[in-house]
């Protein structure tokens, strides 16, 4: 498995193999809060899906959200998560 940090300057890869994504952004009317997403997309049996993990969870904590990821890749076999913490340093 492989975890690649993004830079939120450049974005995430376009991509298409089995992947999920992890974003942290800051909530946008409440700046001590944050919103932590993880989308999902992978094949299986011959069919892709594609689903996000509680969207727009300000609740989950960046690091929360990729270990979520981590365990999930495990069990699907799906070798690439991205991550971007677009809220990095804030409170």
């Amino acid at each position: 498995m492989n975890i690649h940090l993004i830079d939120p300057a450049i974005g995430f890869p376009t991509d298409t193999e089995n992947q999920l994504r992890v974003l942290s952004v800051p909530h946008p009317t409440d700046s001590k809060r944050i919103i932590t997403n993880v989308v999902c997309r992978y094949q299986i049996a011959g069919s892709e899906v594609s689903f996000q993990k509680n969207p727009y969870d300000a609740d989950e904590s960046f690091e929360d959200a990729v270990n979520w990821a981590k365990s999930f890749a495990r069990i699907y076999g799906i070798e690439l998560i991205y991550a971007a913490n677009m809220a990095a340093g804030r409170s």
